[in-house]
């Protein structure tokens, strides 16, 4: 651990993979997606905004006195929402690995099962609620159906064609591509090897080029396209063996400098344009801040209100999106000021995301955790393998590759 542990303001000790400085990225990273979706696209992104939350456009919104520092951004092709997304992809890449090292898939997947998908689904019942309330109001009807439902709790509708509800979802998609990828290779006890994870990222990049002949809105190009995104969350992973001392500095900066190389060329190939350009800009900005808070790591220090933010950060991912959306368009009907109905949207997310924490996230992770151990405990010689010696989010697969921001 890279933070003592202890009362007078240090960190309870928390476990293995609740490295400090990984986990202190969490609440930052999600703050820039919530800026990026509630500062930037509802004031100045009307049409996307409306047509995402479902309701009739707003109009005689001001125009917020942070947009000088957003034009600065975007003249340097750098976005915020999408600089959280990357963060967030390289603080799995990191801390993944620890969940792997006795080589369990089955506890490995019951623990990722309750640590992601308890939490999605009452986010998602709650999202749909807020919608149903408000047609309540505005008239019409949900403007989807039972399937669509189903395709958001499992995270596969950019595989079945059905369109995210929320469209943050997307990226949950990718993680779990890179879990999937992850396990095996811990499975056959090849994690930690510097040659199959460079393999798997030359793999990654070739498969993601193919894949985009297939054409859009197939099975095939969505995959593609989540696997562009697991190449930069390889990087983490490179981070987590030098963090383990298991691979040299020298080694890991240079399998680094590779990984980056092949995801940049894997982004630019993707026919995507000055989209595909800001997210390349973007994750240099990212993996600058990852290293950076790396190398500082061990005089990092703890933050009460910083471990609470990341603490909830997941649910608030998932709740301040079309949520907000629906609360600042309530607030400013009757209001008529957008700085209040603002105010008023980030409130509510954040009581919503913090009781989400406490009454399902909390508990369900913890059943997980004991599931996990004991099935970790039943585990015979034979059940592992022998060791070895070695703008708004919208999903990427709509377009065949990337997203648009954070």
């Amino acid at each position: 651990m890279d933070a003592p542990s202890g009362p007078q303001g240090k960190p309870p000790v928390q476990p293995r993979e609740r490295v400090w400085f990984a986990h202190a990225i969490r609440g930052p990273a999600c703050l820039l997606v919530v800026f990026t979706h509630l500062f930037d696209l509802f004031p100045n992104a009307q049409t996307l905004v409306a047509q995402i939350a479902n309701f009739p456009p707003l109009t005689g919104l001001p125009v917020v006195p942070w947009m000088g520092i957003l034009g600065v951004l975007a003249r340097n092709h750098i976005s915020t929402g999408a600089l959280g997304v990357l963060l967030f992809f390289l603080v799995s890449g990191f801390v993944i690995p620890f969940s792997l090292e006795h080589r369990n898939l089955r506890g490995f997947f019951v623990r990722r099962f309750f640590r992601l998908y308890p939490t999605l689904w009452v986010c998602l019942l709650i999202t749909i609620a807020m919608l149903a309330v408000q047609i309540h109001f505005l008239g019409g009807a949900l403007p989807f159906g039972k399937r669509t439902v189903g395709a958001n709790a499992f995270l596969v509708s950019s595989y079945v064609r059905a369109p995210w509800i929320e469209p943050v979802f997307w990226s949950l998609a990718v993680e779990e591509l890179f879990y999937v990828i992850a396990a095996t290779a811990a499975w056959r006890g090849l994690l930690a090897s510097r040659v199959l994870v460079l393999a798997c990222a030359v793999g990654l990049t070739l498969f993601s080029m193919a894949a985009k002949t297939a054409g859009p809105g197939t099975l095939w190009s969505a995959l593609g396209a989540y696997a562009t995104y697991v190449i930069f969350i390889l990087i983490g992973v490179v981070f987590h063996y030098l963090y383990r001392r298991r691979w040299a500095r020298t080694e890991s900066v240079a399998l680094v400098a590779a990984i980056f190389g092949l995801w940049v060329f894997a982004m630019d190939h993707q026919g995507l344009g000055a989209l595909s350009t800001v997210y390349i800009v973007t994750s240099t900005v990212a993996l600058a801040v990852f290293a950076g808070l790396y190398l500082v790591r061990a005089r990092l220090p703890y933050s009460a209100w910083l471990d609470r933010l990341s603490n909830i950060s997941y649910p608030l991912y998932l709740l301040h999106g079309v949520n907000g959306y629906i609360v600042i368009r309530a607030a400013y009907t009757v209001t008529g000021n957008y700085y209040v109905s603002l105010a008023a949207a980030v409130a509510a997310s954040v009581v919503l995301a913090t009781g989400v924490h406490f009454a399902v996230e909390m508990p369900t992770n913890s059943f997980g955790r004991r599931l996990s151990r004991r099935l970790r405990t039943r585990t015979t010689p034979q059940d592992t393998a022998p060791p070895a010696e070695v703008v708004h989010l919208v999903d990427p697969a709509a377009t065949g590759a990337g997203a648009t921001s954070g």
